[in-house]
């Protein structure tokens, strides 16, 4: 008896799949019906360098995207966040083999409980690692002259790990777009800052 309900898919498994698949196909019509504009894309922004060390394993540094247009369209704007962090790992003992982790992750500026999935990457001794994550900006960016959306990147080391030094750069890029409309308002441009 229990082979077989091991053998039949989960029922309630089954409902949310469908679910999902329909809610899929609904905003796929949705999206191609009311049309969206193409991306418009920001110049890369890099931060300053960043060190985490096994005794302060974790830092947030706040970002900011902004849409800026010349004339305020009565439209609205989501986009994307992409940031890549490059990282390097000096154990403090040279014939240490240890190999720990380094998670990035972003979230919506000061919430603690949303956050996009997480990006982790293991660290090797004079190596550098890339890790990327990305936050999807909620399509509520009224265009005025200007909107924008605030998230936090979240780096964090294994707190565990023998005692080392990560060296760490970053660099974000963004992306926009016009929703209910094809068109892209003139001079529409995307930037991404520190605050």
């Amino acid at each position: 008896m229990s082979l077989s309900r091991e053998a039949s898919p989960n029922p309630g498994l089954r409902h949310w799949a469908t679910r999902l698949i329909l809610l899929v196909a609904c905003a796929s019509v949705v999206a191609t019906s009311e049309g969206v504009s193409d991306d418009v894309i920001s110049e890369p922004y890099t931060g300053a360098p960043l060190t985490l060390t096994t005794e302060a394993p974790k830092l947030t540094r706040s970002i900011n995207v902004k849409v800026t247009v010349p004339k305020a369209p009565s439209k609205t704007a989501e986009g994307e966040l992409t940031v890549q962090v490059k990282a390097r790992w000096t154990p403090a003992d040279p014939t240490q083999t240890a190999q720990p982790w380094m998670r990035v992750s972003m979230s919506r500026a000061g919430e603690t409980t949303f956050s996009w999935p997480a990006h982790s990457v293991v660290l090797e001794a004079g190596t550098e690692v890339v890790a990327q994550t990305v936050a999807y900006l909620d399509p509520n960016c009224e265009l005025g002259t200007e909107c924008g959306w605030g998230t936090d990147l979240t780096i964090e080391l294994q707190p565990d790990a023998g005692a080392g030094t990560v060296e760490l750069e970053w660099t974000g890029v963004a992306r926009a777009r016009v929703l209910n409309s094809s068109d892209l308002p003139k001079d529409m441009s995307v930037s991404v800052s520190e605050p």
